[in-house]
C-alpha cells in the first residue's frame, strides 16, 4: 500500500515538475550560426522568423543532419 502510494506521489511530482517549454536561439548565437554563411542577412531573417514561430507556438521545420562516419 505505502509502495502504491509513494510510486503515483513520485509519477505526479516528476508530471508537474517537467516543463513542456522550448529555448530558441538568442540574437548573438543567431549571428554566431550565420557568421560563417554566404547570404548572412538571408540567413538572420530566417533564424529570426522560425525563432518568432517557435515563441509563438507553431511548428517549425527543423533540418536533419545526418551523420557520417
Amino acid at each position: 500500500m505505502m509502495k502504491l502510494f509513494f510510486n503515483t506521489l513520485f509519477f505526479f511530482f516528476i508530471l508537474f515538475l517537467s516543463e513542456n517549454s522550448a529555448y530558441s536561439l538568442s540574437n548573438y548565437q543567431i549571428k554566431e550560426i550565420c557568421q560563417k554563411k554566404t547570404t548572412r542577412s538571408t540567413c538572420i531573417k530566417k533564424l529570426k522568423l522560425r525563432k518568432l514561430n517557435l515563441l509563438q507556438g507553431n511548428k517549425i521545420e527543423i533540418p536533419v543532419i545526418p551523420f557520417n562516419k
